[in-house]
């Protein structure tokens, strides 16, 4: 059973991407959705995140004001790397917990996590592969104005704290390239799948950079 890594930037169709593989039967680890879990319900969590931004990040019932959070660590890379420094271990320490729980329950013949910092928190020795989603930027751009309502000028300012998605392309097992539709993508989520859940397939790739 492989465990891998779905990653790629804003507007590339990351999301996407690991929603079709679900549908074909993977089991989805969604890193993003830990990461809120773990910063609202976790004392430890909140106690430290209160101590190094304030209590004010907190609303009164107890969840992380997101919004309140982002405008004071969004333009300030230290704190930015303060705030991954007391959410990442706890963050990976319940991933590998649900990737143990997979394993063991002997349902799925892949399990997917889907996490945007992969390589900027230094997690892909933790998978079997890495499949990066790249899309020209400017098909980024139009995806994003179109999902958030968000000016290019803050577009350009998000995805530019990113790593960018060429570097990413460059240490990746598999890249998916999704300029297109839905439908091409998931002609290619099918045969990354394919390849991934059946040995034969894997060995025509072991040890390659595959584009498709």
């Amino acid at each position: 059973m492989n465990v891998i890594a779905v990653t790629g930037g804003m507007g590339s169709g990351q999301s996407s991407f690991v929603k079709i593989l679900k549908s074909l039967g993977a089991k989805l680890v969604d890193a993003d959705k830990i990461a809120h879990e773990v910063s609202n319900f976790d004392p430890e969590v909140k106690r430290e995140l209160r101590h190094a931004f304030g209590k004010h990040i907190y609303n009164r019932d107890g969840k992380l004001n997101r919004k309140a959070l982002a405008r004071i660590v969004f333009d300030d890379n230290n704190k930015t790397q303060l705030l991954n420094a007391i959410i990442h271990p706890h963050m990976v320490s319940r991933i590998i917990e649900k990737i143990e729980r997979a394993k063991d329950s002997g349902r799925y013949k892949l399990i997917v996590v889907d996490a945007a910092l992969i390589f900027e928190a230094n997690l892909e020795k933790m998978f079997d592969y890495v499949i990066v989603i790249f899309a020209k930027m400017q098909t980024r751009i139009q995806r994003i104005k179109e999902r958030d309502k968000m000016p290019q000028k803050e577009i350009m300012k998000r995805i530019r704290r990113q790593l960018p998605l060429e570097d990413k392309v460059k240490w990746a097992d598999f890249v998916v390239r999704n300029d297109g539709n839905l439908e091409d993508l998931n002609e290619e989520a099918k045969k990354i799948f394919k390849i991934l859940t059946n040995s034969k397939e894997r060995k025509k790739v072991a040890g390659k950079h595959a584009v498709n």
